[in-house]
């Protein structure tokens, strides 16, 4: 019999993508697979159906993030392989973390910065870390979202009142922090290449069904969980199956193993946004993210 010798952390995997993705690769015995939820009891629910093992984590709130990464560490597992940074919220009004954070910012970019900080000690190197992203960072793609913010990290994390409608509003910052997943990853790909952790992008298509707009009206989530899963037969339209299976791909694929900085899509590497090959630009949003993290912690 196969045991494991590795594991898998997926943040916001208990439903959706991340579900989907932990699925695919607790399918391999080799992998010990740990889900987050910010609900302890039904992180370990979810979890169970699917194999893996569920843990509260609430990257809202950095000494939730602290407290995980500790707990993880002291929990006995096989040694910690693969990061998947999957956990995005996207909101229809102005609502901010517990650490007073602008909370798309705050959960999409600040908290999960902060996670693979608290564990980059944890990761035995061949280790992959992979951010997701979204098409909706590019204004190049016709998406239908606002363009990303072009400003700093402050004004990001602290951002003054809206100057259009708070749904338009709630969708740009969403834009915006899949931007800065993307230049994150590009950032920590140059960082870590030497330790042997790889870093990589993905975007897993437009996904009807998931849970990515639990802030909407109600309409708009029933029209989200039902009529629009029909998009699914077009271009670029995906199943949260068939995404997450591309995502585990990027975990296990042998040869994936030296690839990083790269950004994919389904089972190719394309080209991202323009403004996401600013190498000053990420380095700038690493560095006072980075500087940021340790005010909020003090």
């Amino acid at each position: 019999m196969t045991t494991s010798d590795r594991t898998v952390l997926i943040t916001g995997g208990t439903s959706g993508l991340g579900r989907e993705c932990a699925r695919a690769l607790a399918a391999d015995p080799r992998w010990t697979v740990v889900v987050t939820g910010r609900d302890a009891d039904r992180a370990r629910a979810e979890a169970a159906t699917i194999g893996a093992r569920g843990m509260a984590l609430d990257l809202g709130a950095l000494t939730s993030v602290a407290h995980f990464a500790d707990e993880l560490g002291r929990g006995g597992l096989p040694p910690l392989r693969a990061l998947v940074c999957n956990a995005g919220l996207q909101f229809t009004q102005r609502s901010y973390t517990e650490d007073g954070v602008e909370a798309t910012f705050g959960v999409n970019h600040l908290g999960h910065l902060a996670l693979v900080q608290a564990l980059l000690d944890d990761l035995i190197a061949p280790a992959r870390i992979v951010f997701v992203s979204s098409g909706t960072h590019d204004p190049d793609q016709f998406t239908g979202m606002p363009h990303p913010l072009e400003t700093n990290v402050h004004r990001l994390a602290y951002p003054p009142e809206p100057t259009e409608s708070a749904q338009r509003d709630g969708r740009r910052r969403y834009t915006t922090s899949k931007l800065a997943n993307v230049q994150t990853t590009y950032e920590l790909a140059r960082q870590l290449r030497a330790r042997g952790i790889t870093v990589n992008a993905f975007d897993p298509g437009l996904m009807p069904g998931t849970g990515l707009a639990r802030d909407a009206g109600a309409a708009a989530q029933l029209l989200w969980r039902t009529v629009a899963r029909g998009l699914v037969l077009l271009p670029g339209v995906n199943t949260p199956r068939r995404s997450g299976a591309d995502l585990a791909r990027l975990v296990t694929d042998p040869a994936l193993a030296e690839v990083t900085g790269q950004y994919f899509v389904g089972h190719t590497a394309k080209p991202s946004s323009k403004a996401s090959y600013d190498r000053a630009a990420q380095h700038a949003l690493y560095t006072d993210s980075l500087e940021l993290l340790g005010e909020l912690t003090r």
